[in-house]
């Protein structure tokens, strides 16, 4: 199995440059391994972790200079090392196992930035190790094939990482197009509070962070708390800059994402991300309430379903099936719909013809405007001031109207920055899309979303914290505040498909009318 880099879940930076220094070159490791940097010709020690020393049984100031075989051995693991550091791109098949001093370890190699790194994790008695692989494997996978829905794979996938791992909690969190997030799945222990459904803004996993779990896979922090050791010495010796540790499990956890995690309560954490098209679809996010020692094999057994997650999300959510599922709506309002008759006013709209014109933009309400009549459908805003707007100043209606396309089609999110009074609108209107029904004025087909702050979900009021500790700068509830701020007066926006649809249904009633 060839290993995947590790990933992070810092939190809460802000300053882009010095945020990727300090994420990639923190100077320290985590304590439940020993970090070595070697020389890739010589595998001679040039760097390593303060608690080297002591794990291998030699003075930490002699450990620089030795050869990595010096205390690993001859066998074949290392004639496997040696192979693969002296090739022109190592890819190492990890983890490599090795004895030190009669004790077992799960070595995980990787090349990076001229160096080989080596991180040695000692192997609990009776932990899976590389051996036990393949029969994990294809336990963990198995159920992750049996999903055959959206809805199903959303349950399945914490389900399985639980399953493998028994944390306490699992969350599935998705990301918006901003990098806000939302706990869509979960899988958790009796008795341990739920996160299903609530919403964190964008700054709680900000750009530097994003940027590593698009090249990483996992990342893995079994002590929250627990001890750290410096890389000495700290710099790259060949290069003569900081140590990267970017690809690094044993990388230190910067303290902004211990304190988040230590606000609530979490021990341990270990995240998986999940890539759709080349972008950072969300996270699996795992917590746990005591320290959790997992061999490196259990966590690749996790980094098979995480994968094996994104396989059946690419084949559920595929793009051809959504166009196609799109331009059924499409056909379905165009076909039976009144608003595509003489005069949608006059026609007594069924339940589901209504639903019908909703689901075409996946919109939650619907006003028809006629020469001052006004017809809707589902949730809508008050249209006092949106009637007396399109009544008494036509041509600047007309304007917004023509803003986007030249036969008509205005879109926005957020109706408190588009319109003078859409603040008004916000709670039932903060998004709205408008298409002429003829080429004259005073006839409008108009769609509504409401304020995304009323489609969060939350255990309680999420307005209270859960204490008076002014040093809980980061907590769910905290966050959910700062999402509420960041999402004020805006709507979930409309899609290329949605748009592409009243488009459609514009083309078809402006010809249809000519």
């Amino acid at each position: 199995m060839t290993r995947r880099g590790p990933r992070v879940f810092e939190s809460m930076i802000t300053e882009k440059d010095s945020s990727y220094v300090r994420l990639r070159t923190p100077g320290r490791i985590q304590g439940f391994g020993i970090m070595l940097a070697l020389h890739p010709k010589t595998l001679r020690i040039l760097c390593a972790s303060e608690n080297a020393g002591t794990e291998l049984g030699v003075a930490h100031a002699d450990l620089l200079g030795c050869s990595f075989g010096d205390f690993v051995g001859p066998g074949t693991a290392l004639a496997e090392i040696r192979e693969e550091a002296a090739s022109e791109m190592p890819v190492f098949s990890n983890p490599v196992p090795v004895e030190v001093n009669g004790t077992r370890y799960d070595a995980i190699m990787h090349a990076h930035d001229g160096l080989v790194i080596a991180e040695l994790e000692r192997l609990a008695p009776g932990a899976p190790s590389r051996p036990d692989l393949e029969r994990m494997s294809e336990a963990a996978i198995t159920g992750m094939m049996v999903p055959d829905n959206l809805a199903s794979l959303l349950e399945a996938g914490p389900a399985a990482i639980r399953g493998a791992t028994d944390f306490d909690r699992v969350l599935l969190y998705r990301f918006d197009e901003a990098y806000r997030g939302q706990v869509i799945g979960e899988a958790r222990r009796s008795g341990v509070d739920s996160f299903q459904g609530l919403f964190f803004p964008e700054s709680d996993i900000g750009p530097p962070a994003r940027e590593l779990y698009e090249q990483n896979f996992c990342r893995y922090i079994p002590h929250v708390t627990g001890a750290t050791y410096r890389m000495v010495p700290g710099d790259n010796p060949l290069t003569g800059q900081p140590l990267d540790m970017s690809q690094a499990v044993l990388r230190g956890v910067a303290p902004c994402h211990t304190e988040y995690l230590a606000n609530m309560g979490v021990a341990a954490s270990m995240s998986y991300s999940i890539l759709s098209g080349g972008k950072l679809w969300g996270l699996f996010a795992c917590h746990h309430y005591r320290s959790a020692g997992l061999s490196f094999v259990q966590r690749l057994v996790c980094e098979q379903i995480a994968m094996m997650f994104t396989a059946k999300l690419e084949e559920l959510v595929n793009p051809a099936e959504a166009v196609l599922d799109m331009e059924r709506r499409r056909e379905a309002v165009i076909q039976h719909s009144p608003i595509c008759r003489a005069d949608p006013l006059k026609h007594h709209w069924t339940a589901p013809e209504e639903a019908e014109l909703l689901a075409l933009v996946q919109a939650d309400g619907a006003a028809i405007y006629i020469d001052g009549q006004v017809g809707q459908i589902g949730s809508c805003p008050d249209m006092g001031a949106l009637h007396a707007f399109i009544r008494d100043e036509p041509d600047q209606f007309s304007r917004l109207l023509h803003m986007f396309a030249d036969d008509g089609l205005f879109h926005s999110n957020s109706t408190a920055t588009a319109l003078p009074f859409g603040g008004a609108m916000r709670e039932r209107g903060s998004g709205i899309m408008a298409i002429p029904l003829s080429r004259g004025k005073g006839k409008y087909l108009l769609w509504f979303r409401p304020e995304l702050v009323l489609k969060a979900t939350w255990g309680g009021n999420p307005s209270q914290g859960s204490g008076a500790d002014p040093q809980a700068r980061f907590t769910p509830r905290k966050s959910f505040s700062a999402w509420k701020e960041d999402i004020r007066d805006r709507a979930q926006p409309w899609g290329e498909l949605e748009i592409a649809n009243a488009a459609a249904l514009r083309d078809h009633l402006l010809a249809k009318r000519n």
